[in-house]
């Protein structure tokens, strides 16, 4: 332009230039960034005031350095909210960034826009704008009004918040994060130093240096965000980490005193308050628990223990996993305990322990669990000279049931049938669903007759009690195949169920409803 402040000009289209680089960058690129949207209305507003600063210094007359002022607070009173923004997305204080406070923070800009591009009719925001004399080019001389000084608060607010937050925030950052720590600290600086000069009446002929600053700051921005990977990996600081866990977490000091926990800790204490803090915690962990406190925390090891975690009248599963925490030098300085609810794991494991040994329809053992059970109670037998009998029995009629009456009912039929047989049961028999509508009960110390009187008792049972039915009542009945082994040689259950199993086919000839009983079991060589 040949004008001696031609290199400012420069300076502040370069600047309105790398942020509309920076936000073009950010926006195709947003996937990777948790601020993303705060840092492209950042970039995006920072290039509205800085080409309005521009346009107005570059202005021949007072109407366009009117109109370029009223274009610059489409962007201007919107930075500092932004940027404090950043800094608080930048140290993991999201938390505290909800919606309704989001909002506010962005009331007074937008009034300070309104007033601005009303400011001709009432004067609020600046008294009266007028040509500088003496100026080396055309330069507006702006009279500040009442508001001029509460959004200048505001601003000034905002950016001494931000670097206020960042300098407290300085020793918890890993060194791995110090440059995009610093960046932004220079990047609040920079403009604030810019802010005194010119409000001191320090720059020449009384240009505003904020846009020409924004030159060094965009690119010290440009340089973090390509080079450093600035947002794609924001650090998130030892607040946000340690109050957004799900897990439960406790940190304790080297005497058991509580020197810090988090939101999901106070949910499975409920009697956890901050007076707990600087406190021993054994009692309160009593209250939850009997596991005691010393049995994870004791040692310079990591360990893990299930315990049973009450909490009023309900009873939890939680894993507790203890581990040390040590200073930079290796001291140990305290334990880190976090809990983890492990409830839902504990009944799987449960609900899969109960399908392999149990019959999911009747509760009573499965096959495979009966045949287990009685090999062990036969080599007992056989091992004592003791009696051992089988009684296999089918329900007559079933699929008549299941067509008359449908497969749910047919269900309570098997239910109703389990729960008679086991009245008529000892506790040492062992009962079990064997496939379909037949079930199988292993009698050890019974000789085959006993066994077929016992088989006759629960016969004459099942054929007493008929399944109620909300219409009408169900009779069922049984045919029973009864056999024993030879107390003087060995045998297997096979033997005996494939025994059992012709006397029952011998029951369903003969007319069901019966108990037949088979020879003895053959001895086989051991």
């Amino acid at each position: 332009m040949g004008t001696p402040y031609s290199a400012i000009l420069t300076l502040m289209v370069t600047a309105g230039v790398i942020n509309v680089i920076m936000g073009i960058y950010v926006f195709f690129y947003r996937a990777k960034q948790s601020m993303s949207k705060t840092f492209i209305a950042f970039t995006l507003l920072s290039a509205v005031y800085v080409f309005g600063s521009t346009l107005e210094l570059s202005s021949s007359t007072l109407v366009e350095v009117k109109l370029w002022i009223k274009a610059e607070y489409f962007g201007m009173p919107f930075l500092p909210p932004l940027n404090l923004l950043l800094v608080m997305y930048f140290l993991g204080m999201d938390r505290l960034l909800k919606r309704p406070v989001r909002i506010a923070m962005f009331i007074l800009p937008v009034i300070t826009l309104v007033l601005v591009l009303t400011n001709d009719a009432h004067g609020l925001y600046y008294r009266s704008i007028e040509l500088k004399q003496g100026a080396s080019f055309l330069k507006a001389n702006l009279n500040a009004g009442p508001w001029y000084i509460i959004a200048g608060a505001y601003t000034f607010g905002c950016m001494i918040g931000g670097v206020t937050l960042l300098l407290i925030y300085w020793n918890r950052m890993k060194s791995s994060y110090r440059l995009q720590h610093m960046t932004m600290l220079a990047a609040l600086l920079l403009p604030l130093a810019g802010d005194f000069l010119y409000l001191g009446n320090l720059t020449p002929d009384g240009i505003d240096p904020i846009p020409a600053i924004m030159a060094v700051t965009s690119a010290l921005y440009m340089w973090a965000l390509a080079g450093r990977g600035m947002l794609n990996v924001v650090p998130i600081a030892r607040d946000n980490l340690f109050e957004s866990m799900s897990d439960s977490v406790l940190v304790l000091d080297l005497e058991n005193r509580l020197v810090d926990y988090n939101p999901a800790a106070a949910l499975v204490m409920p009697e956890l308050s901050a007076q707990h803090l600087g406190m021993p915690i054994e009692e309160l962990w009593r209250y939850y628990t009997d596991e005691p406190l010393a049995n994870l925390v004791n040692g310079d090891l990591q360990d893990e223990r299930e315990v049973i975690w009450t909490i009023g009248d309900r009873s939890y599963h939680y894993s507790v996993r203890s581990s040390v925490v040590r200073k930079s030098g290796g001291q140990v300085v305290g334990k880190l305990l976090i809990l983890i609810d492990i409830s839902e794991q504990v009944e799987l494991q449960k609900q899969l322990h109960s399908l392999a040994f149990y019959d999911g329809l009747t509760g009573i053992y499965n096959r495979n669990h009966f045949l287990h059970m009685s090999e062990q109670l036969i080599a007992q037998s056989v091992a004592s000279g003791g009696n051992f009998a089988v009684l296999l029995f089918d329900i007559d009629y079933f699929k008549r049931i299941n067509d008359t009456y449908g497969h749910d009912v047919g269900d309570q039929a098997l239910q109703h049938v389990v729960t008679v047989c086991r009245r008529m049961l000892r506790d040492g028999d062992v009962f079990a669903r064997y496939g379909g509508e037949e079930f199988v009960v292993a009698l050890p110390g019974m000789t085959l007759e006993e066994a077929g009187q016992a088989a006759e008792r629960i016969r004459a049972e099942i054929a007493d009690h008929p399944l109620v039915m909300p219409v009408e009542s169900i009779t069922i009945t049984a045919s029973f195949g009864v056999a024993a082994g030879d107390r003087q040689a060995a045998y297997e259950v096979k033997q005996l169920l494939k025994l059992a199993d012709q006397a029952l086919y011998d029951a369903k000839r003969a007319g069901r409803d019966r108990v037949c009983l088979a020879m003895r079991a053959p001895a086989y060589s051991i």
